[in-house]
């Protein structure tokens, strides 16, 4: 899985992460930090994020004192040590534990090798790499934190660094013939990519057309993604031959079914997964979202074709039902998992929005208050429990629900932006449009592009 950038985050990591990133600057560690393990909670690839929040917790531990440092340190080691445990079950809550001992004690090795660990299973290789770096800093001579960062960066293109590490392991042991072999890889590879092209009279000088050279060079780079997606299946599934009761191994040889568009493969690959792991909440929704790619690339072909003959109504009756049918497996999906697992709020949450985005309010309702529980969504839930109770017309309680929301969020971000207009939206429909009118300028103050807030107010 490619690294992410905060372009491609979703639409609840994206405002999460500019709070995140505006306590950090204001030097509010404590709340930056609490954001930030939100953010990568949601977005576990997005790895500039990752290293925002391990800036923010090398701060906010440097700033003790030596005592208190000592303390952090022997309490992060209980919480590091709850992440190996997680490893081998779910990587997934083994990657978030383990940030939760790094929040107390950044420099906890346990902690850094469980998390690269988790992550490496989770095919975030780029984020494993920037792990185990922070490893072989505090291990200058750690053979095997070493050899495992230089196949990373193999893995992510990296051959400078993959050739510098092997390098110096083999300086550590000389006799390591597996180290040869992975430097001679790693030369070739950056030969292969070098390879005299940045030279004068490199083959983009002299074709006429850059646009051409542009197109020969995106599809030399999709043949090659292919290909190392195919090789890496090869050697996955190999591994796992020699080792069929290495599930993580499994997991691994299934997700890079699915990057591979093999959506059965990888769903039977899953499924026995999950018979012989049982129950696990964090395996069940990486099963529902192959599912899910699976009927969006059956949607994209429909989408394809639909563009060279734009009328076929046959053609358009049948992406319909194909996005009917991929929005209500997922509906499903949600709704199998808050059954599963009626405790774990955030599924609850997640069912509530599919309720929501549908119009089927009072479900909404009932799992939103179900959710609210949660600390970490409760801002959220509120907004969204203001906007149904505003489409049953019971704008006394949208007014509390906003209200509230909006006492609770520090600064003017863009979600208190959007409690404060939709709070302005409940006191017009009401008819108190003094109050509404306070709120609407509230977000004007500092947005007056925001929405339709300036024709609300009569400024257009």
């Amino acid at each position: 899985m490619a690294a992410k950038k905060v372009e491609d985050l979703s639409e609840r990591a994206q405002p999460l992460f500019k709070r995140a990133s505006e306590a950090a600057h204001r030097q509010n560690y404590g709340y930056a930090t609490e954001l930030m393990i939100q953010v990568l909670e949601l977005e576990p690839a997005f790895l500039d994020g990752r290293k925002l929040l391990r800036s923010i917790q090398m701060r906010q531990f440097q700033g003790q004192n030596v005592v208190s440092r000592k303390m952090a340190s022997m309490k992060a080691m209980t919480e590091a040590m709850k992440a190996q445990v997680s490893l081998k079950k779910s990587p997934e809550l083994a990657l978030i534990e383990a940030e939760k001992a790094l929040n107390i004690d950044p420099t906890n090795g346990t902690a850094l090798v469980a998390a690269a660990e988790a992550a490496e299973t989770m095919d975030l290789p780029e984020s494993a790499a920037f792990l185990l770096e922070s490893v072989v800093q505090q291990k200058p001579n750690d053979v095997k934190a070493l050899k495992r960062l230089g196949s990373l960066y193999a893995r992510i293109g990296e051959n400078d660094k993959a050739y510098k590490i092997y390098v110096k392991v083999l300086q550590l042991d000389p006799a390591d013939a597996e180290a040869f072999k992975a430097m001679k890889d790693a030369t070739a590879e950056g030969a292969l990519k070098k390879g005299g092209w940045n030279e004068e009279g490199t083959y983009q000088d002299k074709l006429k057309n850059k646009e051409e050279a542009k197109a020969l060079e995106q599809e030399s780079r999709v043949v090659k993604s292919e290909e190392m997606t195919a090789n890496l299946i090869n050697e996955t599934y190999e591994k796992l031959s020699k080792d069929p009761t290495n599930l993580a191994l499994a997991r691994q040889l299934a997700r890079l079914y699915a990057q591979n568009k093999e959506f059965d493969n990888s769903l039977s690959l899953f499924e026995q997964v999950l018979q012989r792991q049982g129950n696990d909440p964090a395996l069940e929704k990486e099963i529902a979202d192959t599912r899910f790619k699976k009927t969006e690339a059956a949607i994209a072909e429909k989408e394809a074709a639909l563009q060279k003959t734009p009328d076929d109504a046959v053609l358009i009756e049948e992406l319909a039902k194909a996005r009917q049918a991929r929005d209500d497996i997922r509906l499903q999906e949600c709704e199998k998992r808050v059954e599963r697992y009626p405790n774990d709020l955030g599924f609850r949450y997640e069912l509530a929005e599919h309720y929501f985005r549908r119009e089927n309010t009072k479900a909404a309702i009932q799992q939103f208050q179900l959710a609210i529980k949660n600390p970490q969504l409760r801002v959220n839930v509120l907004n969204y429990l203001g906007q149904c109770f505003m489409k049953q017309k019971l704008m006394d309680i949208a007014i509390r629900q906003f209200t509230t929301a909006e006492s609770e969020i520090p600064t003017m971000d863009d979600m208190k932006k959007e409690v404060l207009y939709n709070l302005g939206v409940a006191y017009e429909t009401k008819g108190d449009k003094e109050k509404a009118s306070e709120c609407y300028q509230k977000v004007y103050e500092v947005d007056m592009s925001y929405r339709d807030v300036a024709k609300r107010l009569g400024l257009e």
